[in-house]
C-alpha cells in the first residue's frame, strides 16, 4: 500500500549530522520515530536520516539539515511540496520531468517565451494542482553519470533554473523533429528509455510508414486503412498515380500537413497537382502525364523519405475537406479515455484541414449531420469512430511494444459513412485556451497526462 498523499512545509537548518525533525503532534510522526533510520527520497535521490522531535514545528512541517536537503536536491521552490509518508520513510514528490526544449534567457534570468511555453506552463500548473512537482528539461540538461538534470521550475510565477535529481517519470513533449534526430539526443534517449521503460511515456515521434505497418497488423483496423506504399522508385510511383484517380504524397516525418502533395488524374491522362509548402502557401500546377507531374517532385523525392497514399472519396463540408481529430489519453487510473473530439474543416481552396493553416473546428455531430444525408449513415459513422479510436491505441501499443499516455488520431469520413484512418500522432498539439470549443475539455487535456504520470510514479516501483 502506498502512503497517504500530504503537503509539507519544509525548512532547513544547520547541523553536522544529517537529521530530519518532525512535530510530535503530526499523526505520522510516531511511525517515523520508531524507525532506526528514515529513508527520504526525492526523484532518484535517496538518503537515510535520523529522525528527532521538534516541538517548535507546526503540524505538517518538516525540517531537514542543509546537508540532507542538498543531497536530495531540494531547493527553495520545493519548500512547500507534496509528499507521502511510507512505512520506510518519506517520499517527496512525485517528481515529473517534462522533456521539451525550454530556452534560457541569460539576461532576464528566466525562460524565453516560445509558442510551446504556455502549454508547458499549464502542464506544470496541473502537476501542482494534483499533487506533483513538475519541471521542464532538455535532453542536453541530463547528466547520466551523476544522475542529475538541470531543470526549469516555476516558482511564484517565474521560471528558475535548478539542479534536480532524475525524475520519477518522464513525459515526452519534445516537438522538434530536428532535435529528435540529433545523435546526442538519440544516445541519451536510448539510455533513458532503457532505464525508465513505461515511465518514459510518449517517447519519440512516429513516422507514417511505421504507423501503417503497425495498424495493418490489427484485423479490426486494417479494413479502415487506405492503400499505402513507401516511395522507392519513380517507375512504381508513376504506376501508383496511374492506378488511382487521386493520390497523396506524404513525407514520412512531417506534421501540420506541410510537404503533403495531392495529385488528381484527369480523364485525358493529365495530372493536376498541389503541394502544401507553408501553413499559408500551396504550390499548384498541371502536367500532361503522371511522368511529367513527378518530374516536378524528383528532387524532393531524393532528399527525404515519402509514402504514397490512395485518395478516398471523402465527405466534404460546404465543398471543403474535413477530418475528425480525436485526443485519446490515459487517466489517473491508467485507462484510455476519449478527452476531446472535433471536426476540422479546411479553409476554402485548401486540401488539408489543419487549424494552424486556417481551418475551422466544429462539433462532430454538426459535421456528420451536414455531410451524410441518411440517418443510417450517421449512426454507422459515430459507432465506427468510437470503436476505431480504441482499436487504434490498442494496436499501436501492441505493435510498438511501448506504452503511451496520449495519442492524437485523425479520421476521415467517406460519402457512404465509412471511417478511414488518416494519421496517428504521438505529440498531439494542445493549446491552453479555446475560442470555439469547451474550456473544461481543454483543461482536462492538460490534467490527464499529468495525473497519468502521477499514477505511474506512485502505483509501481521503479
Amino acid at each position: 500500500m502506498e502512503g497517504e498523499q500530504i503537503e509539507l512545509s519544509v525548512h532547513t537548518f544547520h547541523s553536522a549530522i544529517p537529521l530530519l525533525r518532525v512535530n510530535p503532534l503530526f499523526h505520522k510522526s510516531r511511525d517515523l520515530l520508531q524507525l532506526p533510520k528514515v529513508e527520504c527520497t526525492h526523484g532518484s535521490r535517496k538518503i537515510l536520516l535520523t529522525c528527532v522531535l521538534d516541538m517548535n514545528l507546526r503540524q505538517g512541517e518538516f525540517a531537514l539539515s542543509e546537508s540532507a536537503a542538498k543531497a536530495l536536491r531540494l531547493t527553495e521552490y520545493t519548500w512547500r511540496m507534496p509528499a507521502q509518508i511510507l512505512p520506510q520513510g518519506v517520499r517527496f514528490g512525485p517528481l515529473i520531468g517534462i522533456l521539451s526544449n525550454p530556452l534560457w534567457d541569460r539576461e532576464k534570468r528566466t525562460l524565453k517565451q516560445t509558442k510551446q511555453l504556455p502549454a508547458l506552463k499549464r502542464l506544470v500548473e496541473a502537476g501542482r494542482t494534483h499533487g506533483a512537482v513538475c519541471f521542464l528539461f532538455r535532453m542536453s540538461d541530463v547528466n547520466l553519470r551523476s544522475g542529475t538534470v538541470r531543470g526549469y521550475v516555476l516558482h511564484e510565477g517565474r521560471w528558475h533554473r535548478r539542479d534536480l535529481p532524475m525524475p520519477d517519470v518522464i513525459y515526452d513533449q519534445l516537438v522538434s523533429r530536428k532535435l529528435e534526430r540529433d545523435p546526442n539526443v538519440q544516445e541519451k534517449r536510448q539510455a533513458l528509455t532503457k532505464r525508465y521503460k513505461e515511465k518514459f511515456f510518449n517517447d519519440g515521434f512516429f513516422d507514417k510508414w511505421q504507423i501503417y505497418e503497425w495498424l495493418k497488423e490489427s484485423v479490426d483496423v486494417k479494413a479502415h486503412l487506405p492503400r499505402t506504399v513507401r516511395h522507392t522508385t519513380m517507375e512504381k510511383a508513376i504506376a501508383f498515380l496511374n492506378t488511382h484517380s487521386v493520390s497523396f504524397l506524404k513525407p514520412l516525418h512531417g506534421s501540420l500537413g506541410l510537404g503533403i502533395a495531392r495529385f488528381v488524374r484527369q480523364r485525358d491522362g493529365s495530372v493536376i497537382y498541389e503541394q502544401k509548402q507553408k501553413t499559408s502557401s500551396v504550390l499548384r500546377g498541371k502536367a500532361s502525364s503522371s511522368e511529367r507531374a513527378l518530374e516536378t517532385f524528383r528532387t524532393r523525392l531524393k532528399q527525404r523519405p515519402y509514402i504514397w497514399q490512395e485518395g478516398l472519396p471523402l465527405a466534404t463540408y460546404e465543398h471543403r475537406p474535413l477530418d475528425i481529430r480525436i485526443l485519446m489519453q490515459r487517466d489517473h487510473t491508467g485507462e484510455w479515455k476519449r478527452t476531446k473530439m472535433f471536426a476540422r474543416v479546411a479553409k476554402s481552396g485548401d486540401f488539408t484541414s489543419n487549424l494552424t493553416a486556417g481551418g475551422d473546428a466544429m462539433p462532430v455531430d454538426d459535421a456528420i449531420a451536414q455531410c451524410l444525408p441518411k440517418q443510417e449513415q450517421k449512426n454507422r459513422a459515430k459507432s465506427q469512430i468510437r470503436r476505431l479510436s480504441q482499436q487504434i491505441v490498442d494496436a499501436v501499443e501492441k505493435q510498438s511494444g511501448k506504452q503511451f499516455g496520449e495519442l492524437g488520431i485523425d479520421l476521415g469520413l467517406d460519402t457512404s459513412g465509412k471511417v478511414w484512418v488518416i494519421e496517428v500522432n504521438s505529440k498531439p498539439r494542445k493549446t491552453p485556451t479555446t475560442e470555439k470549443g469547451r474550456q473544461d475539455l481543454v483543461d482536462l487535456s492538460f490534467e490527464r497526462p499529468i495525473r497519468y504520470a502521477i499514477y505511474l510514479a506512485t502505483s509501481t516501483s521503479k
